[in-house]
């Protein structure tokens, strides 16, 4: 799924945004609009806008002392060139934000950091998407959308088209690894803004 890259700005979410945040299909986000349980329009190409906040509103609701699952960490980021993780990792302290995170260059690391502390987002880097890759990025994603775990993938310009069509129909959202990584900042905030309403 390509997000757009002022997504944290903007005052709605695309459908399959919104249920990918729910944790619900497609199908049912269309019937939580009918019924009212999500504030919604319909852009002249009619496509479905949710309003952020009744997505929200809802998470809110849905979270009690029950079903709750303290988070160790904000974020895991994922990506096999130790340089580079580290670049990632200074870049992410400079953002200032309240963001409990690690890097690590290790797939075996990723999955056993987030299973010892379930992080809510966990980032996968990808240079290029082969038969291997996706088969691992299957997995991966079945595995935190079964433990709650926002998973998403970040690339390079140059591969950034094929990922994110590759990946769209797993409904995994796809950044671009720019310098300042902006892009996910942006969505990150949006998390931790989530995090204290709910």
């Amino acid at each position: 799924m390509k997000l757009d890259p002022a997504l944290a700005e903007k005052p709605y979410y695309s459908t399959r945004t919104a249920a990918k945040l729910l944790n619900v299909s497609l199908g049912t986000v269309q019937k939580m609009v009918e019924r009212g349980e999500l504030g919604a329009w319909k852009t002249n190409g009619g496509h479905r806008r949710i309003h952020k906040e009744t997505v929200h509103r809802l998470l809110a609701t849905r979270i009690g002392p029950e079903s709750a699952s303290p988070h160790g960490l904000d974020l895991v980021v994922f990506h096999p060139n130790h340089q580079e993780a580290q670049r990632i990792h200074g870049q992410l302290a400079k953002w200032g934000l309240p963001l409990k995170s690690v890097v690590v260059d290790d797939v075996l690391d990723t999955v056993i950091t987030s299973v010892s502390e379930h992080p809510r987002v966990v980032l996968y880097y990808v240079d290029e998407l082969n038969d291997a890759e996706s088969a691992t990025i299957e997995k991966l994603q079945n595995f935190f959308a079964s433990q709650h775990v926002i998973f998403a993938v970040i690339t390079n310009r140059q591969a950034y088209e094929g990922v994110a069509d590759a990946l769209q129909h797993w409904g995994i959202m796809v950044f671009l690894k720019t310098p300042s990584l902006e892009e996910v900042k942006g969505f990150l905030r949006a998390q931790l803004m989530m995090g204290r309403t709910a």
